[in-house]
């Protein structure tokens, strides 16, 4: 199958996928709150335009800006943002698949995207960067199958706007375009395309998008490479003996953990699916091929652990394989499925959705979780201390939240700078209370030089309460400094 006419079917699940997403946004906008981690980040760095935005390229900062811009800086601008991505995601996979095998298999490949746990439930909730590696593995996914179709310049130009802006949506984009690429050499069929000369010109194309980001990023290698003490955590750091057997169990796990979901609807599709479900299906050479790259993929990401002795590894930053590798995996074992078998399929997909949009809800109508946390009441204990209040320094949950509620405040970014080398003025410091040394911390992690921080000149701790649970409040520390006016 070649080309894939519109149809009725194939507008419905559109429909269908939208009207989803679009109970995401109601939900939230309607239960409220305070915003999780990631979310609360995205205040601090995307109410403004920034060229870069510390560790992360700048894509998804980029369009949530967007969305402040159009809507505010308000739960509707965040969630409409993030869910219209999502369904951009789960669409722009159907589109691509059906042209292989039709609409039933394509609706299966694409739905199954929704039993991969980081994309369906913690992107969700509260994902940010993770969301545009997706959609940009997705549309990369589109772009490939349509060169290796049929080549032609526009697909090679489409195929490097899509690396290109993959490579602008998170680091961890960069095992896609190669583990494509070497699953089409590993195939005669598809070998001419990728040795075809315009290759060059995606690659161009890639290289041009990304290269004053990466650029203006490289200049600021003290928050661009922030984050890399994580693959070094959590195994050993200080030990002399090689961490990368630690790091090739945390991939082996974390890719066990992101195929459970999966790997349950199989067991439930052969058992009740029917003789039909119990062939040993032959994939579409494209399905293939998707399934070969999203293999080729692990294999340099283990191949990358042991040459860089990686001792630690999230199952998050596999998602882009997942994403390459468990639609085509789904659909070609629903190829040959009988109505009942698809039928049953979707059915358990729809209770899928219902349950997470259940546990959104549960999460926000109960519980002692950083939701509920009134971080509005913050607001206020701050607003009575200090009336004038200087930028806020502390953990981006507690800063972003508090910008949520008071968008004419400002804060500090949550990454390295030197902002603090050369300190002046004043500056209110957050902190949890839960181990020595945050305030000193927090101050050198901006480039404060000293020893220990000078003397507060205000010191307040503050009880803040949940929404919705009777436990007990969680003490936050407010500590007011004043370094003095600047040098002329």
């Amino acid at each position: 199958m070649t080309e894939a006419p519109a149809s009725r079917p194939a507008f419905l699940f559109l429909l269908t996928l939208a009207a989803y997403f679009a109970a995401q946004v109601g939900l939230r906008v309607a239960l409220g709150g305070s915003f999780e981690g990631d979310e609360a980040e995205m205040v601090v760095l995307a109410r403004d335009w920034h060229f870069t935005s510390g560790s992360q390229p700048p894509l998804y900062n980029w369009y949530q800006t967007v969305f402040f811009d159009l809507f505010g800086v308000n739960t509707l601008g965040l969630v409409l943002a993030k869910n219209l991505m999502l369904f951009a995601t789960y669409a722009t996979m159907f589109l691509a698949l059906r042209k292989l095998a039709g609409d039933r298999p394509a609706m299966v490949g694409a739905l199954s995207l929704g039993l991969i746990p980081n994309l369906a439930w913690w992107a969700q909730r509260t994902g940010s960067h993770s969301i545009a590696l997706a959609a940009m593995t997705a549309l990369t996914v589109a772009a490939f199958l349509a060169l290796v179709r049929r080549p032609g310049l526009s697909r090679y130009l489409l195929l490097g706007l899509a690396v290109g802006l993959g490579g602008l949506a998170k680091p961890n984009y960069w095992m896609v375009p190669p583990a494509l690429i070497l699953a089409a050499l590993s195939t005669a069929t598809y070998r001419a395309a990728i040795l075809d000369r315009r290759i060059g010109l995606s690659a161009a194309l890639a290289l041009g998008v990304v290269a004053v980001p990466y650029a203006a990023m490289l200049a600021e290698p003290l928050a661009t490479f922030a984050d890399t003490w994580e693959f070094r955590s959590g195994s050993g750091a200080e030990q002399a003996a090689a961490m990368w057997p630690d790091g090739l169990r945390h991939v082996a796990k974390a890719t066990l953990a992101e195929l459970i979901p999966a790997l349950l609807a199989v067991a439930l599709a052969l058992g009740f699916g029917g003789k039909a479900m119990r062939r040993i299906p032959v994939p579409h050479p494209e399905a293939a091929l998707l399934m070969r790259a999203a293999l080729i993929g692990l294999g340099l990401v283990a191949l990358g652990v042991v040459a860089t002795d990686v001792g630690f590894f999230r199952s998050r930053w596999l998602l882009p394989l997942f994403v390459l590798g468990l639609p085509p995996l789904m659909m070609t074992l629903f190829q040959q499925a009988s109505a009942r078998a698809w039928r049953n399929f979707l059915r358990g997909m729809a209770c899928l959705a219902l349950v997470i949009l259940a546990a959104i809800a549960d999460t926000r109508l109960r519980g002692a979780g950083s939701d509920s946390l009134r971080v509005d009441l913050l607001a206020e204990a701050i607003e009575e201390a200090v009336p004038d209040v200087p930028p806020l320094l502390g953990p981006h949950y507690f800063t972003g939240n508090l910008l949520l509620n008071r968008p004419d405040w400002t804060a500090f970014p949550p990454f390295p700078t030197k902002r603090l080398e050369h300190p002046t003025g004043r500056v209110l410091v957050i902190e949890e209370k839960r181990r020595d040394g945050e305030i000193i911390g927090a101050m050198r992690e901006q480039g404060y030089r000293g020893e220990a921080p000078p003397a507060p000149v205000l010191s307040l701790d503050v009880l803040v309460p949940y929404r919705f649970d009777e436990g007990e409040p969680r003490l936050i520390g407010l500590s007011l400094y004043d370094f003095g006016p600047g040098s002329d």
